[in-house]
C-alpha cells in the first residue's frame, strides 16, 4: 500500500509513545471481558424501544458487542489507521489480530432476548383472544342472518300459499261468473226467440179495419153494365162464420127481430161453391160496377188521416224533460225542519232592507229572467241564485233562511253531476268560510283567552247566530265540493279550491274545543288536499308553504294526546255528554289515515320525515296503543286498538324506508320519552306472538318493527330484549 493513501505524516507517528500499540491491545481485551451489571427482572417483558438481539445471527457476540458498546470500537479503528506508522514492519504483518471471541454468549443479551420472546408471546395471546372474540361475534351475526333467512323463507312460503289460495279462490269466482254469464246469455237468447215468436204472431193477427161510411142504395133498376165482366156478389160475413148466410138459420131466441123475410138458400147436390158465371136465385141487387152515364160516378171516400206530430217537437220535449223533472222535484222537496217545502218556506222570509218582497219571489223572478237551455244549465243557475241569496243574507246579517239555502244546494248537487259542484266552488267556498267563522272563531278565541271571551259565547246575539248557522251542514257542503274537485276533469280545480281555504281556518277547526263529529269531517276534507306539490291549504304569496305544512302536521299529531271537550254553557241545565272512548279511537284512527294519505305523494312523505315532531309523536302513540292492550285487556275497543297499532307501524315504516338516510333516533330528541317509547314499543312488536291480547297484529307489522329495531340494537341488546319481551312475558 502506498503511504500517501493515509493522510498521516511521519512526524505525527514519531511523537507517539513506544508502548502505544501494547496499551491499545490491552484496552481492547479488557473491554471484551467487561460485563455490565444485570438489569432488574420484569414480569411484563422489555420496555418499548429496547434493542432486540438475534441469537441466531452469524456475527455472534462480536456483533452484539459492537451494537451494545459502540464506544469501544473507536480505538480499534485508530489502531487500524496507525499500524502503517511502523515502517519497520513488513506488509504481511500490517494486519492486526482480532481480539479473541468469548466462549459463550452474553447473559444480559440472552435475558433481553428471553424477555422479548415473552413479550411476543403475551402479544400473540392478546391477538388470539381478540380473534376469538371476533369469531364469536361473526358466529352470532351468522346465526342472526340464518334466523332471518329462515323467517324470510317461512314468510315467503306463507305468501306463496296465500297467493295460491287467493288464485284458486279468484279462479273459482271467475269460473262461477263465466257460468253465470253463460246461463244469462242462454236465457237472453231464449227470451229473444220467444219475443221474436210473439212478434211474428202479432204481425199475423188480423188488423182492425177502419169503419167506412155505407153508400146509399140506388133506386135505379139493376142492369148489367156492359162496361165489364160481372163479379160475384160478396156476402157479408155473419156471426157464425161458416161461409153461409145466417138469414135461413132459425134463431133459438124469438126475441131477436128480423128486418125482412129472407129466402132460404137452395141446396145443391154438388159443391157449395158457386161458379162465377152462375146466376144466384136469391133476388139480391147486383153489385153496382158502374153508374149510368147520366149520373157522375161517385168517388170512394178517402180514409180519415189523423193529424201528424212533428218529430223535431218531440225531440225538443224529450231533451227538456230533465229540466221539468228537476224543477218538479225541487218544488216538492221538503226542508230540513221536516215541516215545509223549501220554496214554500222561503215565502216566510224577507230581507230587512226589502220587507215587502219574499225570498221565494226573488228566486222565481231570477229563474224566469234567464231560461236554461238544458237541465245542467238549469241546475247551475239555481245554485247561483241560491248562492246570491246566501251572500245577501251574510251582508244584511239575516241568518234565519240559511238552512233553506243549504237544503236547496245539497238537493241540487245530489241530483246532478259533480261538474256542477266544481263550477260553483269559487263562489261557494268564501261563503262557507265566512259562515263557519261566525260560530267557530269566538269559540277558538275563548279557548285561547278564557275569561270574558268564554262569557261572550253565550250572549243572546251569539246564541242566535249559533242556532241559525249549522256548522256541520256548511262543512258537509265543503266536503261535497272538495270530493267533486277530486273527480273533476279539470286538473286545476282542486288546487284552486285549497287556495281559497285559509290555513288559519283549518287549524282553528282542529282544536279540541270543537265536537268530535265536526273535527272528523274536517279531517275528511283535508284528505283531498294531498297534492303533488303541497298538503293542506296552499299558501298565499306572502306566506310560507313549509311553515303551513309543519303547523298542520303538528296540529294533527297533537290529537293523539288530546280528547275533544267542547266548552260547556254555564247556564245549561244539563251538562254536555263527554266524548266516548270509541269516538276518541275513531278520531285518532282517522288522523292516521289522513297522515297515510299525505305520505303517498313524495312531497307529503318528505314533509312528514322532516317535521321535528311527527315521528316522535307517532312512536309515543304506538307505545300508548300497545300499553292499552295490557292495561285494559279485551275491552270493547280492542279491534280499534289493534287497527291503530297496525296503521301506526305501517306509517312509521313507510316514512323511514321512503326517505334514504333517514335516522329515526334523531327525530326523538324533541319528544319527551321518545327514546324509551321507541325501544319498548318496537321490542314488544318484534317479539309479539299474536296470542290473545296481541291477536290481530299483522305479521307484516312484526317484520317492520323487527327491521327498524335491528338497525339500532346490537346482538347482545337484542337478545336481552328478547328475554324480556318474548315467551309471553309481555302478557
Amino acid at each position: 500500500m502506498d503511504e500517501d493513501d493515509f493522510d498521516f505524516s511521519d512526524s505525527d507517528l514519531d511523537d507517539l509513545p513506544a508502548n502505544t500499540l501494547q496499551n491499545l491491545e490491552a484496552s481492547a481485551i479488557r473491554a471484551t471481558q467487561h460485563q455490565p451489571p444485570p438489569a432488574p427482572e420484569s414480569d411484563y417483558g422489555l420496555d418499548d424501544g429496547d434493542e432486540v438481539v438475534n441469537l441466531d445471527d452469524d456475527a455472534g457476540p462480536a456483533h452484539a458487542y459492537a451494537v451494545a458498546a459502540p464506544q469501544y470500537t473507536q480505538p480499534q479503528q485508530a489502531f487500524d489507521y496507525t499500524h502503517d506508522a511502523d515502517n519497520e514492519l513488513d506488509q504481511d504483518q500490517m494486519e492486526v489480530e482480532e481480539p479473541p471471541r468469548r466462549s459463550q454468549a452474553d447473559p444480559t443479551q440472552l435475558l433481553s432476548r428471553i424477555k422479548k420472546l415473552e413479550q411476543e408471546k403475551a402479544r400473540e395471546r392478546r391477538e388470539a383472544a381478540e380473534l376469538k372474540e371476533k369469531l364469536q361475534t361473526k358466529a352470532g351475526e351468522a346465526d342472526t342472518l340464518r334466523r332471518r333467512r329462515n323467517d324470510e323463507t317461512q314468510k315467503h312460503d306463507r305468501q306463496i300459499a296465500e297467493q295460491h289460495q287467493l288464485h284458486a279462490s279468484e279462479l273459482a269466482k271467475m269460473r262461477a261468473e263465466i257460468e253465470r254469464l253463460r246461463l244469462e246469455k242462454e236465457q237472453a237468447q231464449t227470451d229473444n226467440m220467444f219475443n221474436q215468436h210473439d212478434a211474428r204472431v202479432d204481425d199475423m193477427a188480423p188488423r182492425t179495419r177502419k169503419p167506412m161510411p155505407s153508400r146509399p142504395k140506388s133506386t135505379v133498376p139493376a142492369t148489367a153494365s156492359p162496361a165489364g165482366t160481372p163479379k160475384r156478389a160478396q156476402k157479408t160475413r155473419g156471426p157464425l162464420g161458416d161461409g153461409f148466410d145466417d138469414e135461413d138459420v132459425v134463431m133459438a131466441s124469438p126475441s131477436k127481430a128480423r128486418d125482412r123475410h129472407k129466402t132460404a138458400t137452395p141446396k145443391q147436390a154438388g159443391k157449395r161453391k158457386r161458379q162465377a158465371v152462375d146466376q144466384s136465385p136469391i133476388p139480391m141487387p147486383a153489385l153496382q160496377l158502374s153508374e149510368p152515364r147520366s149520373r157522375p160516378k161517385e168517388r170512394d171516400l178517402e180514409p180519415v188521416v189523423e193529424p201528424g206530430i212533428d218529430a223535431a217537437l218531440l225531440q225538443h220535449f224529450r231533451e227538456d224533460d230533465g229540466r221539468f223533472t228537476l224543477l218538479h222535484r225541487l218544488l216538492s222537496h221538503s226542508s230540513s225542519n221536516g215541516e215545509d217545502r223549501i220554496l214554500e218556506a222561503l215565502t216566510q222570509h224577507a230581507f230587512p232592507s226589502q220587507p215587502s218582497k219574499k225570498l221565494s219571489s226573488i228566486v222565481y223572478d231570477a229563474l224566469a229572467a234567464v231560461p236554461a237551455s238544458d237541465v245542467q244549465d238549469l241546475a247551475l243557475r239555481i245554485c247561483i241564485i241560491v248562492l246570491d241569496l246566501w251572500k245577501r243574507c251574510l251582508h244584511e246579517r239575516y241568518y234565519a233562511p240559511l238552512y233553506l239555502v243549504l237544503d236547496a244546494l245539497h238537493f241540487v248537487l245530489a241530483s246532478e253531476p259533480a261538474e256542477i259542484a266544481v263550477r260553483i266552488t269559487e263562489r261557494a267556498v268564501p261563503l262557507i268560510v265566512s259562515s263557519v267563522d261566525l260560530v267557530c272563531l269566538p269559540i277558538s278565541n275563548a279557548a285561547k283567552l278564557g275569561g270574558k271571551s268564554i262569557d261572550g259565547l253565550f250572549t243572546p246575539n251569539q246564541r242566535d247566530i249559533t242556532s241559525k248557522i249549522e256548522v256541520l251542514e256548511c262543512l258537509e257542503l265543503l266536503y261535497i265540493l272538495a270530493t267533486s274537485c277530486v273527480s273533476s276533469t279539470n286538473p286545476e280545480a282542486l288546487s284552486q279550491l285549497w287556495q281559497g281555504i285559509g290555513a288559519s281556518f283549518i287549524l282553528m277547526l282542529l282544536n279540541k274545543e270543537f265536537p268530535q263529529p265536526q273535527i272528523t269531517l274536517v279531517l275528511r276534507i283535508l284528505s283531498t288536499s294531498a297534492l303533488a306539490t303541497s298538503i293542506g291549504p296552499i299558501a298565499a304569496e306572502d306566506e310560507s308553504q313549509a311553515n303551513i305544512e309543519d303547523a298542520l302536521i303538528a296540529r294533527l299529531t297533537n290529537i293523539f294526546t288530546e280528547t275533544p271537550s267542547p266548552i260547556a254553557d254555564p247556564s245549561a241545565t244539563s251538562p254536555l255528554l263527554p266524548t266516548t272512548e270509541a269516538e276518541v279511537w275513531d278520531l285518532r284512527l282517522t288522523v292516521l289515515m289522513l297522515l297515510t294519505q299525505f305520505s303517498i305523494q313524495e312531497h307529503g312523505c318528505t314533509r312528514l320525515a322532516l317535521n321535528p315532531l311527527c315521528i316522535g309523536r307517532l312512536i309515543k302513540y304506538l307505545d300508548a296503543c300497545i300499553n292499552t292492550l295490557y292495561r285494559h285487556p279485551l275491552s270493547p275497543t280492542q279491534d280499534l286498538k289493534i287497527e291503530s297499532i297496525n296503521a301506526t307501524m305501517k306509517l312509521i315504516y313507510h316514512i323511514a324506508t321512503s326517505n334514504p338516510g333517514f335516522d329515526i333516533k334523531s327525530k326523538l330528541v324533541n319528544t319527551l320519552g321518545g327514546q324509551h317509547a321507541y325501544t319498548v314499543a318496537l321490542s314488544r312488536l318484534t317479539f309479539s306472538e299474536g296470542l290473545v291480547l296481541e291477536a290481530g297484529i299483522e305479521d307484516a307489522v312484526v317484520d317492520m318493527a323487527h327491521s327498524i329495531l335491528d338497525e339500532s340494537l346490537s346482538i347482545d341488546e337484542g337478545e336481552a330484549f328478547g328475554m324480556v319481551f318474548s315467551s309471553g312475558s309481555s302478557v
